[in-house]
């Protein structure tokens, strides 16, 4: 392993090869756990779990509107939410990696980058996968009955009059069982939440890390179209009767709340990324707590450093220490 120090002027960078140690695997692990922790919920929640029965009036206009097709299938919706901040993230932090090390002659910026990456995408996921988990949770504790219920439902019109009041028992004459248990999924609105989490934190993640002066219209051009389409999402669940409105605003609601927690206590966004560590007593590559990291000193898992030694060059000093 090797230790690597330049000098350009009064500037002084660490540049160190990275390995994969045990503690590495370890911490990757205990990551991809919790997020299971959170993903497998999701599905025993949709296939195990049935929604709480809630019952109707049978003269409740807001339940009697037509079963329509979504406007936005949810396939098309959860493949422009992950797909776009994961390309997104994807080349933008290579091409600022790409950045530092023209700035800084790093020889380890492939490395750096999946770690970088790494983060980035695991933030992002552990959120999204907490905002459909959130959602779900509400949706089958609440089981809220969406605007066409009564039209999948196909209440048994004996059983169910003006006259009889509220209805706890099942009337549904409909054949279509899934079509009636989706029916009771209303709040809050999944394509709202999930949307409106994934575009938001794309549109914080771009304000923060794509920087480019030159054409300083493009950065609030995709912001303002990703607004769109997380906001057109939503307006079509309520046009197309699968929500009310109250049922997407709780989704936003959800979303929001979701994305704003993890950029500030989750995610990396605000921190700025380097291939090279700046030399400061406080801050030296044995101290940098990354996903690839040097073996260190006081590693139980480390080699006792055997030599030193120091090459010089014209444009910059390197002291190499071998381990």
């Amino acid at each position: 392993m090797y230790s690597i120090l330049y000098t350009h002027g009064q500037s002084r960078y660490y540049e160190f090869t990275m390995q994969m140690d045990s503690s590495a695997v370890l911490r990757i692990f205990i990551d991809l756990s919790c997020l299971a922790a959170v993903s497998v919920p999701i599905l025993i929640l949709k296939l195990v779990v049935t929604p709480f029965h809630r019952g109707f009036y049978c003269d409740d206009e807001s339940l009697m509107h037509p079963h329509k097709h979504d406007t936005i299938p949810t396939w098309a919706a959860a493949m422009a939410a992950f797909s776009i901040p994961i390309i997104c993230m994807t080349i933008i932090e290579g091409v600022r990696l790409s950045m530092f090390k023209r700035s800084c002659h790093c020889g380890v910026v492939q490395k750096r980058y999946f770690q970088v990456l790494y983060r980035c995408l695991g933030a992002f996921l552990f959120g999204a996968a907490v905002t459909q988990l959130t959602t779900d949770i509400a949706k089958y504790s609440l089981g809220r009955l969406r605007p066409h219920f009564l039209t999948v439902c196909k209440p048994d019109i004996k059983n169910c009059s003006a006259q009889t009041g509220y209805i706890e028992t099942s009337v549904c004459t409909g054949t279509d069982l899934a079509a009636i248990q989706e029916a009771r999924l209303s709040f809050p609105s999944g394509h709202t939440s999930i949307t409106m989490y994934c575009f938001v934190y794309i549109m914080i993640y771009l304000q923060m890390r794509f920087k480019w002066r030159k054409c300083w219209l493009l950065r609030p051009f995709i912001q303002v179209l990703l607004f769109y389409m997380a906001y057109y999402t939503s307006l079509s669940r309520i046009s197309d009767y699968m929500h009310h409105w109250s049922d997407v605003l709780g989704g936003a609601v959800v979303g929001l709340a979701v994305c704003l927690l993890v950029v500030f206590c989750v995610s990396d966004i605000f921190t700025e990324t380097s291939c090279c560590k700046p030399v400061d007593p406080n801050d030296r590559p044995e101290n940098d707590l990354t996903l690839f990291k040097p073996a260190r000193h006081d590693d139980r898992l480390s080699c006792q450093t055997s030599s030193e030694s120091t090459v010089s060059t014209n444009s910059a000093q390197h002291i190499i220490a071998v381990s």
